[in-house]
């Protein structure tokens, strides 16, 4: 074998081999990059996961601490004694009328006087106070409660109080106790019936 054929021989092998060396090169740096992006998809999910797992974790303690801070400002208001001050106020005001009983002794009428006076002083301590509706004043619905509905013509007169029969307890405009009332309610047949009457009476 001639130099010449030799030399362009071993140039061919050396050519080939660096063709393989290259297409492994590609074919390792592939694995390479595919075991990367593997790696990346997998931190991915692990940071997303714990991503999540925490902000889960704050908005359960700031669920908690949102409850705790509710909690205190219930008891800063008193509101935990809110059911005791209801049945206080029903006791103040539904017996209260046992002072205008005149088969009660007066040693019996006083000691009522002083109960429902230390009752009244309970209820003032914690902001709450008797109220009663004037005749002829708008009706609140949620601070009352209608016992008798009372027909009138009068068209100015619908939903206002016609009368107070028991009082109320109110406590930061929530009542502790509704009051018993009766309003008046316009029926426009009365009008009609008036003004026929007052034709016939003309006539």
């Amino acid at each position: 074998m001639s130099s010449e054929v030799q030399t362009n021989y071993q140039i061919e092998e050396e050519n080939l081999s660096d063709e393989s060396s290259i297409k492994n090169e590609i074919v390792r740096l592939s694995n390479l990059i595919g075991e990367v992006i593997d790696k990346q998809e997998r931190n991915s999910k692990q940071l997303t996961q714990v991503l999540r797992e925490n902000v889960n974790f704050q908005n359960q303690v700031r669920q908690g601490m949102q409850n705790e801070l509710v909690t205190i400002k219930e008891q800063q208001r008193g509101e935990q004694f809110t059911p005791l001050l209801k049945e206080i106020a029903a006791v103040c005001v539904e017996y209260r009328n046992l002072l205008n009983d005149e088969t009660i002794s007066d040693n019996v009428r006083r000691t009522l006087q002083l109960l429902f006076d230390q009752l009244e002083d309970i209820l003032s301590d914690y902001d709450a106070e008797l109220f009663i509706s004037q005749i002829g004043e708008i009706r609140k619905p949620v601070l009352t409660k209608i016992i008798n509905t009372i027909a009138t013509d009068d068209e100015k007169k619908h939903n206002t109080i016609a009368k107070s029969r028991r009082a109320g307890v109110v406590r930061g405009g929530h009542p502790l106790y509704r009051e018993y009332v009766d309003v008046y309610v316009y029926d426009p047949s009365l009008s009609t019936k008036s003004e026929m009457l007052t034709t016939i009476n003309n006539d």
